[in-house]
Formats: C-alpha cells, sequence, structure tokens
C-alpha cells in the first residue's frame, strides 16, 4: 500500500484516468490539481505492478514539479512530495516534514494522516502511528481507501483481528476486491486462519482457471504450505513474462515457509527500488528474517531503522 494507490482500480480504469486528465489538461493547461492527479495515476501503476519504476518515478516527479510550479501553495502538493520522498527516494525525515506540512495546511486530511501513519510504523514509532490511522478513520470513516490504509496500520500492530473485520467488509460489496482480499489474506494468517487466508489469496493470482483448481486440489489434499509451493512454481513463470511485484512474491514465499527464496526477492526489491521495500520492517511477515545478515544488510542501505521483534 501507499500514497498512489486509488481505490481497487484496474488497468483499464487508470489508463482511463490518464486519458481523462490529459484531455482536462488540454482544456485547462494551467490548474495545478490535473498535474498532481496524474502523478497519482502514475503513481498507481508502478505500485499495482502495471509498470516498471524506471518508467513511471520520472513521469511522477515531472507532473509534481508541474503542479508545484503552478500552485505552490496546493495542500495536495506536500502529500506528493512526501509519498515520492517515503516510496521513491527513501528518504524518511524528508517524508516525515512533508507529511507534517501537509496535515498543517489541512487539518482533515484524513489520506495525510493514514500515510503518515504508514511512514511512523516503518519507522519504529508505533504509538505515534495508530494515532494517525485513528484520527484518518475519525475523519473519514466510510472512504474505502482509508479503511484499506488504516487495516495495514493495524497489522503493523498486530490487531489481526480489526484488519480482518475491514477487509471482509470490503469483500462483502464485492467478492474480488483487490484491496479486501489482500488485507484478509494478510490479516487471517496473521489469526492462523489458513484457509481464510488460501481463499483470498486466489483472487490475487494472475493465473488460469485450470492451474487455480490445481492449486486448490493441492490445498485440499496436502495443506496451506504445499499448496504455496505450487503457487510460488506458478507465479515464477508468470515473473518472466511481466511486471510482477517482488515484496509479492516474498511474501508468498514466507508462506510457503521457504525466507531463503523470500530473501531473494526482497533483494530483487531492492535491486529495482521497488515502492514496497518501505514497508518490509512493517507488520509480522518478514520476522523470520530479522536476524539475517542479507536481510540487515539491505535495512542498512535503506537507513531503515531496525524493526522490533515483539
Amino acid at each position: 500500500m501507499g500514497l498512489y494507490l486509488l481505490e481497487d482500480a484496474d488497468l483499464e480504469a487508470l489508463n482511463k484516468a490518464r486519458e481523462y486528465l490529459n484531455s482536462a489538461i488540454e482544456k485547462n493547461p494551467d490548474w495545478a490539481p490535473l498535474y498532481l492527479s496524474l502523478a497519482g495515476v502514475w503513481g498507481s501503476l508502478v505500485q499495482m505492478n502495471f509498470e516498471s519504476p524506471e518508467i513511471a518515478d520520472p513521469k511522477i516527479i515531472a507532473y509534481r514539479n508541474k503542479a508545484l510550479e503552478l500552485d505552490p501553495d496546493l495542500a495536495g502538493i506536500h502529500n506528493m512530495n512526501a509519498g515520492i520522498a517515503f516510496l521513491t527516494e527513501w528518504n524518511w525525515e524528508k517524508a516525515e516534514k512533508e507529511y507534517i506540512k501537509a496535515i498543517a495546511l489541512n487539518l482533515n486530511d484524513a489520506l495525510s494522516r493514514v500515510l503518515y501513519g504508514q511512514l511512523l510504523y516503518g519507522l519504529q514509532r508505533p504509538v505515534e502511528a495508530l494515532t494517525q490511522g485513528q484520527l484518518a478513520i475519525e475523519l473519514d470513516p466510510l472512504n474505502p481507501l482509508i479503511r484499506t490504509m488504516y487495516s495495514n496500520n493495524l497489522i503493523s500492530l498486530g490487531d489481526y483481528e480489526a484488519a480482518l473485520t475491514i477487509g471482509e467488509n470490503l469483500v462483502a460489496t464485492k467478492q474480488d476486491h483487490v484491496f479486501g482480499n489482500s488485507i484478509i489474506q494478510m490479516a487471517a494468517f496473521g489469526c492462523k486462519d489458513y484457509e481464510k487466508t488460501f481463499q483470498a489469496a486466489k483472487h490475487l493470482l494472475p493465473l488460469e482457471e485450470d492451474a487455480i483448481k490445481e492449486i486448490e486440489a493441492i490445498f485440499d489434499k496436502q495443506g496451506f504450505v504445499a499448496a504455496y509451493e505450487e503457487i510460488t512454481n506458478q507465479m515464477e513463470v508468470v515473473a518472466q513474462n511481466g511486471l510482477l511485484s517482488p515484496i509479492d512474491m516474498a511474501v508468498r514465499y514466507m508462506f510457503a515457509d521457504r525466507p531463503d527464496k523470500a530473501m531473494d526477492w526482497i533483494e530483487k526489491g531492492f535491486e529495482m527500488h521497488n515502492h514496497q521495500m518501505p514497508y518490509i520492517t512493517s507488520g509480522f511477515i518478514f520476522e523470520p528474517l530479522y536476524e539475517n545478515p542479507r536481510f540487515i544488510a539491505i535495512l542498512e542501505k535503506m537507513n531503515l531503522p531496525f524493526p522490533k521483534n515483539n
């Protein structure tokens, strides 16, 4: 999760949004929010693995700079600056300063607050993080995107049951809700409910129906770990043919009880400068790697605080 994600957007929706925004800019080229929105669309494309950081990041920065040139006092500029510093530059001090500026300009900015909370979890400041997440929910309790972001805060805190409730409420409105199933997958695993974990995961796999059925049969006969071994086998093939989140792959390998392979994918994420890398110390999924010298080396290179292993 992160700054840019649009609520359960798919590639078609993001491409339409980009088309509409470009059309609007032709008619009104001096309105800063249009450029800021385009930066957000490109951010969503890279965070949802539809585009590579190499292509998307320069566009994000260029559109942000154009918005800044047109309206330097726009509160959303600081939210965008924070997101770039957080997810692209890995500059934690700058990211925090920009989130604080965004909130100071608009105390009711729920999105900046919940995202600031995610940064604070990564900086190992959970009490402050929870406060920001709770304020965001109080400000905008019905917003599915805010609830999605807040659920990640809850997972980072270890409140898996509360996060699971949010995910199940999202899925109740749409069975294949991407964010909802992502929440359920992580929260249910935290609750050791492997059936729910697996059922949610099926909605997140870019595999053909026959492959899904094969994995289901393995789950029924051999259990959770064996099913995830097959999932990772299948996803390794998918990875050869297109964009795939290295951190998502690392999570799948942790589910398959293959921390060595998870570490390989985390290192790939670092090499790719993947936007999900700042979250590797939030939550619980990578705790078995906290004493791994390779994991520690990545944290040192990112200047990311060492996680508190509870």
